[in-house]
């Protein structure tokens, strides 16, 4: 399988990401005289990411006369792994021998975290591949072990296909009595048939620190908005909210009529919410009935992919978050008829 990547050693020429079997033994002995994996991936012009998936399938434990275990790494191993891999990859499977389609297949669920779904849908959204295969086809070769360059490791969790059960709370928060009720949300909100109705959560770091990520969702196009905050307080949230209505070209009251909040002491100032943020008004969602802002749960889960929970927010940049929420909005999802949440924000 091959693919165009950029070179790090020189410019110009092409990185082949299939390791051949004159390249193990290579491996075999730069691992002997302790090289690092990512200098052997420049010695090979292969990434990074190559050489370490390489090494992890051609490691095998060997006892040494001292009667310690050690893992090494065999080429012999590698290459019978390989050659293995290679015969289930006939032209019996539905990919065939196009090549090209699972090595952008590979590339887009390892190195850029797509799900197999989304990396396919990326695939039809490119075209000129000679073959495609449908995203149940794809989790089976996947499973079985048919792509050399990825696992089930790779996959965002699976889920059992179980709903979530929940059941309805229909009260009114104590510590919100002012605050309106998600039941009073209007129409255009609920039904989701106007642009301009927006989610808001908070995305917490490690345990014991204070920097937190405060989310927005819009709820017809799921277009994600990220800010950085110093710590989970009413007064950070309204300064971020007064930051993106800043820097928001155009009418930003038409950006943003509503908010949906769950009751979080850090959204409890609806009016000081609602000045910051221009918009009409500030609804809350039920207590534990976290269904009701589904849009902001299911983002969170993207944004995640890059910040697992027990992260220390300390180290993360602005630049760094912007990054996050570039590759949410142009992310292909299945509910919008794998448009991105930038296209369909932009039509709606």
């Amino acid at each position: 399988m091959y693919q165009e990547k950029k070179d790090n050693t020189k410019k110009g020429k092409r990185e082949i990401s299939h390791i051949t079997e004159k390249e193990r033994y290579k491996i075999e002995g730069y691992k002997a005289i302790k090289m690092s994996n990512r200098m052997i991936s420049r010695m090979l012009c292969k990434s990074h990411s190559a050489i370490n998936a390489e090494i992890r399938r051609g490691t095998v434990e060997q006892m040494k006369s001292d009667l310690t275990v050690v893992r090494i790494y065999k080429a012999d191993h590698a290459q019978m792994k390989a050659e293995k891999a290679g015969k289930n990859k006939g032209t019996g499977l539905k990919i065939g021998n196009d090549h090209e389609l699972a090595e952008f297949l590979e590339q887009k669920i390892r190195d850029d975290k797509y799900s197999p779904d989304a990396a396919l849908a990326a695939a039809r959204r490119r075209s000129g591949f000679k073959n495609m295969i449908c995203t149940k086809t794809l989790y089976t070769y996947i499973n079985d072990g048919l792509f050399l360059g990825i696992s089930n490791k790779d996959l965002p969790v699976k889920r059992d296909g179980k709903k979530r059960v929940y059941n309805k709370v229909r009260k009114v928060a104590l510590n919100n009595r002012n605050g309106k009720s998600i039941s009073e949300r209007p129409a255009e909100a609920n039904g989701r048939t106007e642009r301009g109705h927006w989610e808001i959560d908070l995305v917490v770091g490690k345990q014991g620190t204070k920097p937190a990520i405060m989310t927005l969702i819009e709820r017809v196009s799921r277009k994600s908005v990220y800010v950085l905050i110093k710590n989970k307080t009413q007064g950070e949230v309204m300064a971020a909210l007064s930051r993106l209505a800043k820097g928001t070209s155009g009418d930003f009251t038409d950006v943003f009529k509503t908010i949906t909040a769950d009751n979080g002491s850090e959204f409890l100032d609806f009016n000081g919410m609602k000045t910051a943020a221009k918009c009409d008004e500030i609804y809350y969602a039920h207590p534990y009935s976290s269904w009701e802002r589904g849009s902001n749960e299911n983002g969170n889960k993207l944004l995640r992919r890059f910040i697992p929970k027990g992260t220390d927010l300390n180290g993360l940049t602005e630049a760094e978050l912007q990054g996050y929420e570039d590759w949410v909005n142009n992310y292909p999802r299945r509910l919008l008829k794998y448009k991105t949440a930038n296209e369909v924000f932009a039509a709606a």
